[in-house]
């Protein structure tokens, strides 16, 4: 009776994952169609294109906004804003001197193994029960609406992913100054990968630590030597910015302005008590597995730091918590939640937003980490 109950639950998870491949399908054809082919998609690349451009001329490129005299034509206005000084140290990499139609082609690249690197890496979780389990953590992944929106956007959400899961596995093998290498990189949106700090030390990761700190610390130093200003100024502009943060997305930022705070004082308040939640709770669960502390920085990073709608895709270890809890732990509650992280991530956000419902996800994902970190007790062996 055991094995047919069990072939009976392998085949409707089995059903699940071929649902999925729907979504997963057509996110990802449109996504890749949008970053490579129309001329008015991939509008959040282009903006880091013609910032790393300003970078290669030695200007800052937040000095080169309307009414600057410091336009260059070729490259024209910059329009957003808040990257900090490392971030364009690590942009020579991420955009070497190449032209723009040569640049949609190195970042499709690029999300391709960051689509394969969180795949595998899914995959693997679920592999250790069996591989229906395996092939739905697979597909539950790849189903991230945001996957698309990421894509459409030309934003660096799946590449910073596949960095901190880069990461992730170079904890799992003690491969220390790696480890802090690979978050500096991953610094590159530190609006998504900088609670994982907090991972390096409470692990006390030293080399890690020193490693992560000579990367920012030096990399920004080279950013004020070719642009010849001092850190307090880029600090005061990125400041400058969070009026641009607020407007356009939505987190606790958004509630917290509504309620008549300053953008600026918004952004910095919502900064203190994400590093002091994330603080207390990845102490407080210092001893819980891997995956469950990663879990734990992406919800904070999602809730108390400025986000839009493609950034959900940082909530993949979120989500395989959730799943890894259910093949654990098999009962009704845990479905649940499962389902409701589904809904979540797997439906469009302009659904979510036609019916005006943009805090309800949040509400589900600090509920869903809540669930997992009461239930999820246990540490994996080899970290």
């Amino acid at each position: 009776m055991k094995t047919i109950k069990s072939f009976i639950k392998q085949e409707k998870i089995l059903f699940v994952s071929i649902l999925l491949t729907v979504p997963v399908l057509i996110y990802f054809f449109t996504g890749f169609y949008d970053l490579l082919i129309p001329k008015d998609t991939a509008v959040d690349l282009l903006s880091r294109w013609k910032e790393q451009q300003y970078i290669y001329q030695g200007v800052y490129p937040y000095d080169a906004m309307k009414g600057s005299p410091n336009i260059i034509p070729e490259i024209g206005v910059i329009d957003s804003g808040g990257y900090p000084p490392w971030s364009f140290f690590t942009g020579f990499v991420f955009f070497p001197p190449i032209s723009w139609e040569l640049t949609r082609l190195y970042h499709a690249f690029l999300n391709t193994i960051s689509i394969l690197i969180s795949g595998i890496f899914a995959y693997r979780i679920g592999l250790p029960y069996n591989r229906a389990k395996a092939l739905f953590c697979l597909t539950a992944v790849l189903a991230i609406a945001s996957n698309k929106s990421t894509l459409t956007m030309g934003q660096y959400g799946l590449i910073v992913n596949a960095l901190l899961i880069l990461m992730f596995w170079l904890i799992q093998n003690n491969k220390n100054i790696w480890i802090g290498l690979m978050l500096g990189v991953a610094m590159v949106k530190p609006n998504i990968s900088a609670p994982y700090f907090l991972i390096l030390i409470i692990r006390k990761r030293l080399k890690s630590i020193l490693a992560f700190s000579l990367y920012i610390i030096l990399g920004s130093i080279y950013i004020w030597i070719i642009t010849k200003l001092s850190p307090i100024y880029m600090l005061n502009k990125i400041f400058g910015q969070s009026k641009y943060f607020a407007d356009k997305g939505y987190s606790a930022i958004g509630f917290v302005t509504a309620l008549g705070l300053d953008p600026k004082q918004a952004t910095v308040l919502l900064g203190i008590i994400g590093l002091l939640a994330v603080s207390i709770i990845i102490y407080l669960c210092r001893n819980y597995s891997l995956l469950n502390l990663f879990a734990i920085c992406s919800v904070i990073g999602r809730v108390c730091i400025y986000h839009r709608h493609y950034d959900n895709v940082m909530l993949i270890f979120l989500l395989l918590a959730a799943i890894k809890l259910f093949f654990d732990k098999p009962n009704k509650l845990n479905i649940l939640f499962v389902s409701l992280l589904g809904f979540s991530l797997w439906v469009p956000a302009r659904i979510i937003d036609y019916f005006s419902l943009e805090f309800l996800p949040i509400i589900i994902w600090i509920a869903a980490l809540g669930h997992i970190l009461a239930q999820g007790r246990y540490r994996e062996k080899s970290v």
